[in-house]
């Protein structure tokens, strides 16, 4: 026996299911962790746990990621053994019982999978779980492949495509950015937007952040599921989650059995959407349908679908409206307390708009017409008709401001040319603010609104 096994079995002392003896330490190495976590290729720590010793693992840092270096001081199977659980979710007593296996309490492992299936018998993971464990108290593993090329290939529902599951909720565990780092994209965001929604679509993972005086702060992430197909939604019924950015719409709860605890809509196909020829609709954030609780990463037409609990929580925090949801590939994650420079797209943007503030405060309908892309047919400010209505009124400063406050500015993924810009007038006769989102874009180094419009 090996240090490492050595060390399992010291963790808790007679720790052996009552019928059929202990399991191995191997067996627990295969099944708690190598099998779940696999090779975590885009995490935090990166680490190839098959090729560890029992359960002493090594991490590798991702040179990609801030957390990797934040904490290489500890292994993943400590991050995951302290990790701060809610035990009165099911989803919080799942992991608990993988906690459990990472300190070698088998026994407590397998009282917390019988609880768990008892509570939630809906669960496929846990009954999976539950089925492994005793399949090793027996001495007969799964006999699984749990290889990278295995997990990618397995089927939604099936024994691989539910640890595919467990191997993302784990990974989230053990894969933790630092307190001060925050997604790029959001660096911009005014205190005045209270919280923030980013899919990390690679993770099966929604972050939701507060927002205030302070900056920025990750107060909870959740295990999603995406699209059957993946994602880049084009066009409908093509079962793919779309990228891009959006807003909360209002909240939607009365079809509960079909989109579970709470259901809230996005804006999709946004208005870029729509210039790109995009279609579709119907993608929302929503819970999970009655006997579905467990699902597999891609399981769903393109929604973004979270556990009850969790579903629940996010609907009762988040405004309508107002909240930004970025739906990316991949975070790219900055520490928000150092200065990022601005790149000559960014500076380019932030002087169109104040100028475009500007002229708009003062009414100058002449130099507001440049801000505009020709021939719109979109919004009910930007659309033609109505653009030259309230420009004309303008001219005669008809249509006097209080004020603008910009709430967000926000890059599409991958696209920094175009800009999504949410905003509030104030009417200097009082009565409630208009909220207006705009959508610019830069061609041949100018930048023109191409959507103006009230939020509905």
């Amino acid at each position: 026996m090996n240090d490492a096994s050595q060390d399992l079995n010291s963790r808790a002392p007679g720790a052996s299911f009552a019928m059929g003896g202990s399991i191995k330490p191997v067996v627990l190495a295969v099944l708690g962790l190598a099998a779940i976590l696999g090779t975590v290729g885009y995490g935090f720590a990166k680490v190839d746990f098959k090729a560890a010793s029992a359960l002493n693992l090594p991490g590798r840092a991702n040179q990609d990621l801030p957390a990797a270096r934040a904490e290489s001081a500890t292994s993943p199977t400590e991050r995951l053994i302290h990790s701060e659980i809610d035990t009165q979710t099911p989803e919080g007593q799942l992991i608990l019982a993988y906690q459990h296996l990472a300190r070698g309490e088998e026994t407590l492992a397998l009282d917390a999978a019988e609880k768990l299936v008892a509570r939630q018998p809906d669960f496929a993971l846990a009954q999976l779980l539950l089925g492994d464990l005793l399949l090793a108290r027996s001495g007969r593993p799964a006999a699984v492949d749990y290889g990278p090329q295995a997990a990618a290939s397995a089927a939604p529902g099936s024994a691989d495509g539910l640890r595919a599951e467990a191997r993302l909720r784990l990974a989230a565990l053990v894969e933790r950015p630092p307190a001060n780092f925050v997604p790029k994209l959001l660096l911009d965001l005014s205190p005045a937007v209270h919280h923030a929604v980013v899919v990390d679509t690679s993770r099966a993972r929604l972050y939701l952040f507060e927002n205030g005086a302070d900056g920025l702060k990750l107060v909870r992430d959740s295990y999603v599921s995406i699209g059957k197909l993946g994602t880049g939604k084009l066009i409908e019924g093509d079962q793919r989650t779309p990228l891009g950015v959006y807003h909360i719409g209002l909240r939607r709860d009365e079809a509960a059995a079909r989109y579970g605890a709470a259901a809230l809509p996005l804006n999709y196909p946004s208005e870029y959407d729509r210039v790109l020829g995009r279609s579709g609709s119907s993608i929302w954030l929503h819970g999970e349908r009655s006997g579905n609780y467990a699902r597999s990463p891609q399981s769903t037409d393109g929604c973004i679908v979270l556990s009850n609990d969790e579903m629940k929580a996010l609907a009762d925090t988040v405004a309508a409206r107002e909240t930004p949801v970025l739906i990316v590939d991949k975070i790219a994650w900055v520490d928000r307390r150092a200065a990022a420079p601005k790149s000559p797209t960014d500076t380019g943007f932030e002087r169109a708009y104040q100028a475009w503030q500007q002229a708009r405060l003062a009414q100058d309908a002449a130099a507001l017409r440049g801000f505009y892309e020709a021939g719109l047919e979109r919004g009910s400010d930007s659309a033609a008709s109505r653009l030259d209505a309230n420009l004309a009124l303008m001219s005669t400063h008809a249509l006097p401001l209080q004020a603008l406050e910009r709430l967000s500015s926000l890059a599409w993924p991958d696209q920094p040319a175009v800009r999504i810009v949410t905003y509030r007038e104030l009417s200097p006769s009082g009565g409630a603010p208009k909220l207006k989102r705009q959508y610019w874009r830069e061609k041949d180094g100018h930048w023109a609104i191409f959507f103006d419009g009230l939020v509905g």
